[in-house]
């Protein structure tokens, strides 16, 4: 299984079987959450970048997938994934309804954002919210629809000081590139995953 990781210090990876690609971050890093930045909601620091590690591995093979780093696979079970997306959640909301549980502080920049987008902000109650801890992407023709409205999106929110929230700008990414959300190719993976969590850490 071929891995593929993104991270400022590719000489730490030299002795593990991953490519490692130097890239330097767009937003904040999770010690900028613990040494100077407020917590995004849970305490958890959340990013875009990670659209960077899923569209270069596309570069070589027909399905991508995005683990968080603090996640641990004792067993990796067999997978098949449909075109398009692939997410895991057991919630299923749309990005309207998860606003309103989880930051409702961020519901107007959103609604900036759909009316950026469509116009009006009616794809908020359609798009569904994309949890991005396990994300597949398979190759259908319409991938760099997708990369391109995820970066226009995270270009969009970090322009406002808005560094959380890529679950919902990956929802409405994947609506502009004609995808529906996918909850069930992932199930098997996500089960077998032992999830460190818990945020960003000191190391």
């Amino acid at each position: 299984m071929p891995w593929l990781v993104l991270t400022d210090e590719p000489e730490d990876f030299a002795d593990l079987g991953v490519c490692a690609i130097r890239h330097r971050a767009t937003g904040p890093m999770a010690i900028d959450y613990l040494r100077r930045l407020p917590s995004t909601g849970g305490g958890a620091a959340a990013y875009h970048d990670k659209r960077f590690a899923l569209r270069a591995a596309l570069t070589n093979f027909d399905t991508a997938v995005y683990l968080d780093a603090d996640s641990r696979i004792p067993d990796l079970p067999a997978l098949e994934f449909p075109p398009g997306m692939a997410v895991y959640s057991e919630a299923r909301r749309n990005i309207e309804e998860h606003l309103s549980v989880y930051g409702p502080w961020r519901k107007g920049i959103f609604e900036e954002l759909a009316k950026h987008f469509y116009g009006d902000t009616e794809r908020l109650h359609i798009a569904k919210w994309c949890p991005e801890n396990i994300i597949a992407i398979s190759k259908d023709g319409r991938e760099s629809i997708f990369f391109d409205a995820w970066e226009e999106g995270a270009r969009f929110l970090q322009s406002r000081g808005v560094y959380s929230g890529e679950g919902g700008v990956i929802g409405l990414a994947a609506a502009r590139a004609g995808w529906s959300v996918n909850y069930d190719a992932l199930q098997p993976l996500a089960l077998a995953i032992q999830h460190e969590g818990g945020g960003p850490k000191e190391k």
